[in-house]
């Protein structure tokens, strides 16, 4: 059965680009509400966006965006090493947003910090009633996830994805080097027989011989 792997670099930069876009979308959208002591503008509690949450997130996206663009236009052994990153950038999304989900208060002490003006976390947790997760932080997660599988899958088939026309450039560059050698070898005896022709005919008359004759 013959492998398409034209389709694995299509599937893989549009899958390694959406994933790169869900990141920060996710980073963008609210992950905790909570209810807090002190009163809020919103009636469901305090927003706590992935901004507050994971301002790393954004980095990593655009860094996704990155290599994205890179292993369109990379060489084989730079598209692997840009897989491994995609990889590394991968487990990173997973690391912080399950981090941030996993301690909802303690990722939103800088709001916390900034509304009460106290920074003492012990502090903090005391003014908050309750929390809730939204499904955003699992998405992020999740996109993470599969975006170490595509890194994983460009790794094993970034050598099949094909080179482009650059071979065939080389080729007819050096077809035409050697016609242009042939050329350039045929023109040089040319030259080099009428000398001949010549050089004897001078010889013949200085013989005394008229070298018409022949």
């Amino acid at each position: 059965m013959t492998v398409n792997y034209i389709k694995f670099k299509s599937y893989s930069l549009i899958s390694s680009f959406v994933l790169s876009a869900l990141i920060l979308i996710g980073w963008s959208q609210t992950w905790f509400y909570l209810d807090v002591t002190f009163p809020t503008e919103n009636s469901e509690g305090l927003a706590v966006s992935g901004q507050v949450a994971s301002p790393a997130l954004s980095a990593l996206g655009l860094a996704g965006f990155a290599v994205t663009a890179a292993l369109a236009l990379s060489s084989i052994t730079i598209r692997r090493i840009l897989g491994i990153l995609l990889v590394v950038l991968g487990a990173g999304v997973v690391f912080i947003s399950i981090l941030a989900w996993s301690n909802p208060i303690v990722s939103s002490a800088s709001l916390l910090t900034a509304l009460s003006a106290i920074s003492d976390l012990d502090t903090l947790s005391t003014f908050v009633i309750s929390s809730s997760s939204t499904l955003w932080p699992g998405v992020t997660s999740v996109a993470g996830i599969l975006l170490v599988l595509v890194g994983t899958v460009i790794v094993f088939t970034a050598g099949k994805w094909g080179t482009g026309s650059r071979k065939f450039e080389r080729v007819t560059s050096g077809h035409k080097d050697n016609a242009s050698g042939s050329s350039q070898s045929a023109v040089h005896n040319g030259i080099v027989d009428n000398s001949s022709r010549n050089i004897d005919a001078w010889d013949s008359l200085s013989h005394g011989t008229d070298p018409t004759i022949n």
